[in-house]
């Protein structure tokens, strides 16, 4: 489960993608076949690469192929006040993963975007709804290492870009899909988290994961199939930038336009 959230104007938009690894070729593949016209580069390009305008309709089309596993939260300064944001998306990603444990079996990982500054405050808003605690590590620039985290990259700003651009809220049924106003319509949950961001915080400890960087296209595909995150930038590179055995994997599972364009990069 990866979350992201982007500011546009006084509008914050989180926006949080509940995907399995299984599930990920095809966000892959989506937003290749939908990003070819304005030739969106996944694992190369993220939102603020392209004027909003340019890839809207890309980003919508892809969030219709998905709407199941998006979810979305918004903020207006105007409306709610705290000019916080790295606040306001800790809450948000909180009050997320909260609702996705109450209906799983299995908790996801959870992979923040961004540094253990962007971590903590998630962790401590989760412990103001929760006792347990799923799996959380964070990846710095995890729209370059996971198509779910870029998928959310693309839902957060487009919405965020959409929401600022009325002097109201829209209302139901004119966006693609609901973004409503956390502190507004989760109040209760919304109290609970954001008091526990102020006090002492559970501890966070990034858990032991693959930590790689990829400084190409090619390293970052391996990262991903490694299941890798980049805590910092000290780490390590891959091994090897060969994508032969990531191309093999999406082929034994039926992904195989998609298997070719990774064979191309």
């Amino acid at each position: 489960m990866t979350m992201d959230a982007s500011t546009v104007g006084d509008t914050t938009v989180t926006a949080a993608v509940y995907a399995s690894r299984e599930l990920e070729p095809a966000i892959l593949e989506a937003i290749y076949d939908h990003g070819s016209g304005i030739e969106f580069k996944p694992f190369y390009n993220k939102a603020n690469d392209y004027e909003h305008a340019v890839r809207r309709d890309f980003t919508e089309a892809v969030l219709q192929e998905f709407p199941e596993h998006i979810r979305v939260f918004s903020h207006r300064q105007s409306l709610d006040g705290n000019e916080d944001t790295q606040q306001v998306e800790a809450v948000h990603s909180a009050i997320h993963v909260h609702d996705i444990l109450n209906t799983v079996a299995e908790p996801p990982a959870v992979i923040v975007d961004g540094n253990e500054q962007q971590a903590k405050p998630f962790v401590a808003a989760l412990g103001g709804l929760r006792d347990d605690r799923p799996l959380v590590a964070h990846c710095q620039k995890s729209e370059f290492y996971y198509p779910a985290a870029l998928l959310a990259d693309l839902v957060s700003n487009h919405l965020a870009h959409r929401i600022n651009s009325t002097d109201t809220m829209p209302r139901a049924g004119e966006l693609v899909i609901p973004a409503p106003r956390a502190k507004h319509h989760r109040g209760q949950d919304w109290g609970q988290a954001i008091s526990a961001t102020y006090r002492n915080s559970p501890e966070y400890t990034p858990p032991t994961l693959p930590a790689l960087r990829g400084n190409t296209v090619r390293e970052r595909v391996n990262c991903w199939y490694e299941g890798a995150v980049m805590p910092h930038e000290g780490v390590d590179e891959p091994m090897s930038d060969s994508v032969t055995r990531v191309v093999n994997a999406l082929q034994r599972n039926g992904y195989d336009d998609l298997a070719e364009k990774l064979r191309e990069l």
